[in-house]
């Protein structure tokens, strides 16, 4: 299989979609659409994920979301509020994907930062 070539300028659009995407986490862009947006074909684009970032588009984005609420959580913000900017569309679709991720929900994870990391 023919690995994709990249020039510094296709290197530059994959770095603008991924700062896109982690400005906009409230937004569902597709993959189609983030392409247009930095005009870069699709192909290029999950391939340029892949490379700089070793994930896909959507994976990243997901990775984004829960490293934000993580944020967010620390900063006393409810759930409600935090689903919304983060792009879940309610609190319980937040909490699932959280715990699908780290095995906790995200009030255990508030309580253990507070705890600190050893107890």
């Amino acid at each position: 299989m023919k690995e994709t070539e990249f020039c510094r300028n296709d290197i530059v659009k994959v770095s603008d979609a991924a700062m896109i995407l982690t400005q906009t986490l409230n937004k569902h862009i597709t993959i189609p659409e983030l392409s247009i947006i930095v005009n870069l074909p699709e192909k290029k684009l999950k391939a340029g994920f892949m490379q700089l970032f070793g994930k896909g588009v959507y994976t990243y984005l997901k990775s984004a979301r829960l490293l934000k609420i993580k944020e967010m959580l620390m900063e006393d913000l409810p759930l409600k509020g935090i689903a919304i900017e983060t792009g879940y569309k309610d609190k319980s679709s937040l909490i699932k994907a959280f715990r699908i991720k780290f095995g906790i929900t995200p009030g255990e994870w508030k309580k253990q930062q507070a705890n600190g990391p050893y107890t």
